[in-house]
């Protein structure tokens, strides 16, 4: 890699912190992009830089340096940490193990110490890039992982128009392979197309790389697994026990989807069937991850798409009715584009009310088709002039409804001539609720990303995206805005102590608080209502 490795720097001391970022030149191929005294700094740097590896103090106020790794594993799983101590205890290294640390530092740091901890290091972070960038080492890696007659083996299980094989599946076990021991989720992957893919043979390469990330991942969290190319696609068979196992699985898909879109610049979807057990149940465990895919396109799903959750109940397919057909060829004729974006507002928003309930949106789609080509030529106008593509290959490609309907809009005001108007989008309605629920439980102190995103029933990738698209700023940073001026307000117009407005703005530790206030005020609190008050 020829760019320098990002490093974020944290330890409570000043001067330690200085003396370390000192001894690191761009010579060393690291670059110390910014240094925090606490752990709660320093996620907010590691979320504005993505560093390549943090290197932390254990011992630090707030949250010390095991917790800050734990938190770094989990929602921030391709950065590293790296440990600053001068314990030795064997809770502190059994805890580092396990949660996979790169190297550490022992205080007092010399520059003969920081010389080979980077040295180490560097090697380390060239190595990974190196695996993850080279098609030629991860293409080599598959094809040593696991022979190809055992892809066709499964191959076989899944298009096979027959009960399944007998002699199949005990050729399989022959190989140590068994669904009959443990339940299992049937996962199927498809990797979203874009300009980068020109050809079908970069695609097929694609498909390795992924499935590539995808093992070494399963491999990593000590999952048995077994992954094959089927259907365009990647199928990936992952066996487990337990009542938390679909629990936990779930970060691993996470961490799929973060890895390939961040070391192949891909993006991918993964629907889920539901847990199973035994080779006769592979079929339907397959029919059910590709139906969650197909879920997936018009439900504003995420990356992940879990039939259970889909499935839970009743469905019906989803059309435009007649008289809904009518109104929007009169209103798209006759009546004022705000009265068109308001009538495809209300369309749009009834057909999202009951995700559950969508099934079947072909119709649909070929509702609006139709009306899009029926007015075109009522005026006169060739389609394909104002598409530029296939009318029919273009709503194949939509993803969501969102999606269809800025489409639908869009044709119709350049057919009337005008510009794109600005709608409401359902992402904006998301956020304005997540911003209303903050308003209203800034006070708890329990309040979480997790709580907003099961209140909203949404991903925490997709709140995160919906905060940064809509209020350029990030879930904390907003919670913390709202706190500290509530907190304003009652230095400002009460008589309550630090420690009380600290509880009511939803902080269990009052110096936290009056370190958070002092970041964002520029003075303490005491400070600041004395200023106010004079």
């Amino acid at each position: 890699m020829e760019d320098l490795y990002k490093m974020i720097l944290v330890d409570d001391e000043d001067e330690v912190r200085g003396r370390i970022s000192s001894k690191i030149s761009r010579e060393s191929g690291f670059e110390v992009v910014g240094t925090a005294g606490n752990g709660y700094d320093a996620l907010e740097l590691i979320e504005k830089y993505s560093p390549h590896i943090v290197l932390t103090d254990i011992k630090m106020p707030f949250i010390d340096g095991i917790e800050l790794a734990q938190i770094i594993k989990r929602d921030f799983p391709t950065t590293r940490v790296a440990f600053i101590t001068g314990y030795d205890e064997f809770d502190y290294a059994r805890e580092a193990v396990e949660l996979h640390i790169s190297s550490y530092l022992t205080k007092p740091v010399t520059q003969n110490d920081i010389s080979r901890f980077l040295t180490k290091l560097k090697n380390e972070l060239d190595d990974e890039f190196k695996k993850q960038y080279n098609i030629n080492i991860l293409r080599k890696r598959y094809e040593e992982s696991l022979p190809l007659i055992l892809d066709n083996y499964f191959v076989s299980l899944l298009i096979s128009s027959s009960n399944t094989s007998t002699v199949d599946i005990e050729n399989l076990r022959q190989y140590g392979i068994s669904l009959d021991d443990n339940n299992y989720l049937l996962s199927f992957i498809r990797i979203e197309k874009d300009e980068t893919v020109k050809d079908i043979i970069e695609y097929e390469k694609r498909k390795l790389s992924v499935r590539s990330v995808v093992n070494t991942i399963l491999e990593r969290h000590s999952y048995e697994y077994y992954s094959f190319l089927f259907n365009g696609g990647i199928v990936f068979i992952v066996k487990g026990e337990g009542s938390f196992f679909k629990k936990k699985i779930d970060s691993v898909y996470y961490e799929m989807v973060q890895m390939v879109n961040k070391f192949l610049s891909s993006k991918i979807d993964i629907g889920v069937s539901s847990l199973h057990k035994d080779f006769y149940s592979l079929k339907d465990a397959y029919q059910e991850a590709e139906k969650a895919l197909g879920y997936s396109k018009f439900l504003n799903t995420g990356r992940i798409v879990y039939i259970d959750q889909l499935e839970e109940s009743k469905t019906r397919m989803l059309s435009l009715s007649d008289a809904e057909i009518r109104s929007i060829e009169y209103t798209v004729k006759f009546c004022s584009d705000e009265t068109l974006i308001e009538l495809l507002d209300n369309l749009k928003s009834n057909a999202l009310k009951d995700k559950s309930a969508i099934t079947n949106y072909k119709i649909y789609v070929i509702n609006f088709i139709n009306i899009v080509i029926k007015f075109a030529d009522s005026i006169e106008v060739d389609l394909h002039e104002i598409t530029g593509d296939d009318i029919f290959e273009r709503m194949a490609q939509f993803r969501n409804l969102e999606q269809l309907f800025e489409w639908v809009m869009d044709i119709f005001l350049k057919l009337r001539k005008l510009n794109l108007s600005t709608k409401m989008t359902n992402s904006q309605r998301l956020i304005d609720s997540a911003v209303t629920y903050i308003d209203a439980n800034y006070q708890n102190t329990e309040i979480t990303m997790d709580s907003i995103c099961d209140y909203l029933g949404i991903s925490i990738s997709y709140l995160s995206l919906l905060f940064k698209k809509h209020n350029n700023t990030t879930f904390v940073k907003y919670l913390t805005k709202v706190r500290m001026e509530k907190a304003k307000e009652h230095l400002k117009l009460t008589e309550y102590r630090i420690i009380e407005i600290a509880s009511e703005c939803g902080y269990k530790d009052v110096y936290y608080f009056s370190h958070s206030f002092k970041k964002y005020e520029g003075v303490s609190p005491k400070k600041y209502r004395e200023e106010i008050n004079t």
